[in-house]
């Protein structure tokens, strides 16, 4: 438990402990997508009670790629000033940001555009359906994530993470089951990931800025187990890994699909995919999913993985890794989810909250 604690590095970054708050959507961005000052207070409250690096809530990389209400954006030079002054906020008590950039491809709200991205034509409902992207469509999306990481470093972050995962855009194209494209971006695992890695090498090369990817654990939703179509895609996952990091990336945070099933779970959800992981790759590993008391933690630390990562527990308890260092067991969050609805009905994060 005591590594947890213990300062660290990732890339050229230190760290002052291994814990993260991964990246968690709170409804609260400005009508405009820009940062809200009650957002910059949800970062403070982390940053100064020790959580080591915190990633941002999803950030738009276009306008027609938001996939969320009330979600922030980076697509124009206007949301730098507000993305400074949350990285200021986390920089004055030693905390880390990384920017989760995004785009929401089949995902995206249907009044963002009318016209809605996928890797392959999906039907959304009876009268809707997603347009395959051609090469010119992927190669502005590549555009727009490197020009969205340039923003992020002139905010003073720290590094970007890449949100491959969940459903949206990029873990669209990573997936076998929503990609059924025939040209080089699909197909092979690698193929399939061809758009990721072209993404890190820009960033890498053009802005010089540290790359976090976040990845699914597993392809069937609310299955933690390592088999049949899990096991065939955990390979995949070890060889878009090492690609990853040979184009660049600076660690992998490891998440995954169906969170509410796997509520019950006595064990971080996905600790068996990340510790397989960690056989055949040599990158830091950040792991999220059920991890809310301090034998969860010493289970990842004694797993050899680098680095812990939680958000539903920073939702209800913000001073949780604080707690934990003064000894206190498990986290008071229950799992109930309506930290996914109280926002935009109560206007509060947590049902402990007043």
């Amino acid at each position: 438990m005591q590594r947890a604690f213990q300062s660290s590095r990732i890339g050229n970054i230190p760290l002052k402990n291994r814990f993260f708050r991964s990246a968690t959507h709170d409804y609260f961005a400005n009508p405009d997508g820009s940062i809200s000052d009650r957002q910059i207070d949800i970062i403070e409250d982390l940053a100064k009670h020790r959580v080591g690096a915190i990633i941002t809530a999803i950030t738009a990389i276009r306008a027609d790629g938001i996939s969320i209400e009330n979600q922030n954006r980076l697509d124009d030079d206007r949301y730098i000033e507000s993305l400074r002054k949350l990285c200021d906020v986390a920089h004055k008590h030693g905390s880390k940001v990384f920017v989760q950039l995004a785009h929401g491809g089949a995902k995206s709200l249907l009044e963002a555009d009318s016209m809605i991205y996928s890797p392959s034509k999906v039907q959304l409902n009876e009268d809707v359906s997603t347009t395959e992207m051609s090469q010119k469509d992927i190669a502005r999306i590549v555009d727009d994530f490197i020009r969205a990481a340039h923003r992020s470093k002139l905010a003073k972050a720290d590094g970007v993470q890449l949100h491959a995962a969940h459903g949206y855009l990029l873990s669209q194209f990573i997936s076998s089951v929503s990609n059924a494209r025939t040209d080089e971006y699909g197909g092979s695992a690698i193929n399939r990931f061809r758009i990721v890695k072209e993404i890190i090498e820009r960033i890498v090369a053009e802005v010089d800025f540290p790359v976090i990817l976040k990845l699914n654990s597993n392809l069937i939703r609310g299955n933690h187990f390592i088999e049949e179509e899990n096991e065939t895609y955990l390979a995949d996952l070890i060889e878009m890994i090492k690609d990853a990091k040979s184009a660049g990336c600076v660690a992998v945070e490891l998440s995954g699909t169906g969170f509410q099933q796997l509520s019950q779970i006595t064990h971080p959800y996905f600790i068996h995919q990340a510790i397989e992981v960690k056989k055949h790759v040599d990158i830091p590993v950040i792991l999220v999913g059920g991890i809310r008391n301090t034998k969860h933690i010493q289970q990842v630390m004694d797993a050899n993985i680098d680095f812990v990562s939680m958000s539903r527990p920073l939702i209800c308890e913000p001073d949780l890794v604080d707690k934990f260092k003064v000894g206190q067991f498990k986290a008071r969050c229950i799992l109930c989810n309506q930290c996914f609805v109280l926002p935009t009905t109560k206007d509060r994060r947590c049902v402990f909250h007043k």
